[in-house]
Parts: C-alpha cells; structure tokens; sequence
C-alpha cells in the first residue's frame, strides 16, 4: 500500500507540474518541432532519387515464344549473379569514366547506388541518388547501358530487358519534412520530461 501511495503521489506531482507549466512545455515542443522543419527546409541538401528497372528472362529455348517454369527459376536464380555483378567495380569504373564523373570515386559511386531485387520475381531495381536530380537519372540509365553491354559480352546472350528507364525524379526523396518535424517534437517532449524530473526531484 505504501508503494502505491509513494506513485500515486509522484503521478499527481507530474500532473499538477504539467498544468502548472503547461504554456512554457508546449512552448518547448513547438519551437523544437519548428527549428526541425527549418534545418530539414533550408540546411540539409535536399536529394532526389531515380529508379531503373531490368527484367531478366532466360529462354532455354530462344526460339519459343513462352517461358516454361525452369526458365523462371533460372531467371531468378540470375537475379543475384547480376545484382553483384552491377555492384562490382567493374561496372561502376566504366560508368565514372563514361560520364566524366570526376568528383565521384567507386567508394561514393557505391554510397548514391542501390541495387536490390524484388523478390521471388526476375525484377532488378537499380536506385541512384543525388542532390541533381537530372544527373541521377543520367546515372542510372548509363548504369544499364554499361551493365547489358557486360552482360552480353560474359554470358554471350542477351537476357536483359529494360522495364523502364529512369526518369528525372520530380520531388525529392530526403529529407523527409514529416519525419525530421515529428524527432523535433519527440525531441520537445524529452526536454519537458527531463525538466518535469529536475522539479520533481527538487
């Protein structure tokens, strides 16, 4: 019972501090949501994203306009020989080269590409990601041309389809307003904690 009472006395301190500071906390709160919105607005570099897509389809039989159930499993089984193969620097090397990029190294060629594949399909998504939203589409389309002139060169066939070119990305894809404007409001919500604690303890 004494517990109880020691908690139930230390709620009713919390709330009675609330209320009685209630404009200063809300203060807090809003001016961090807002200093947020305003760094994420005019302070962090806003980036744009675009998105080419491959499809690998491997025939057994070239001549055949159907794809049988092995040719599926061998296509996706190609899925990730070819994602690491357009990750290699084989790939990134001849990109740079091609497009003149000298400000861009295979260590930050492979911080602004994403190659991943959805799975269980013969899907490949190749994202780049770059303040210019025209160069990142430049980027990843050159990342197909450079990838299926590989590709044909290795496998001696061509097995790589484009789904669809990258195109110049309209809005940004970071950072994101919403989100960076909800850590300042947690971020408010901690600073009033702490204070609440400070005159509970005093």
């Amino acid at each position: 019972m004494y517990e109880n009472d020691e908690i139930e006395i230390d709620l009713s301190r919390v709330f009675e501090i609330i209320k009685k500071h209630f404009k200063p906390f809300a203060l807090i709160i809003l001016a961090a949501s807002i200093v947020a919105a305003l760094i994420t607005l005019f302070l962090i570099p806003k980036k744009y994203t675009a998105e080419a897509k491959l499809i690998i389809v491997q025939k057994s039989n070239p001549d055949s306009q159907q794809i049988s159930y092995n040719d599926l499993q061998t296509s996706q089984k190609l899925v990730n020989t070819y994602s690491e193969i357009l990750k290699s620097e084989a790939i990134s090397d001849e990109v740079i080269q091609n497009l003149k990029l000298e400000d861009l190294d295979t260590e930050g060629y492979q911080k602004i590409v994403k190659i991943s594949s959805v799975k269980d399909t013969e899907v490949i998504t190749i994202a780049v990601t770059s303040k210019d939203p025209k160069e990142a589409a430049v980027i990843a389309n050159e990342i197909v041309d450079v990838f299926r002139d590989k590709i044909y060169s290795i496998m001696n066939i061509e097995n790589v389809t484009v789904l669809n070119s990258a195109k110049i990305p309209e809005k940004k894809s970071s950072p994101s307003n919403i989100k960076n404007t909800l850590i300042g409001f947690l971020l408010g919500c901690v600073i009033d904690g702490c204070i609440v604690v400070y005159l509970l303890l005093n």
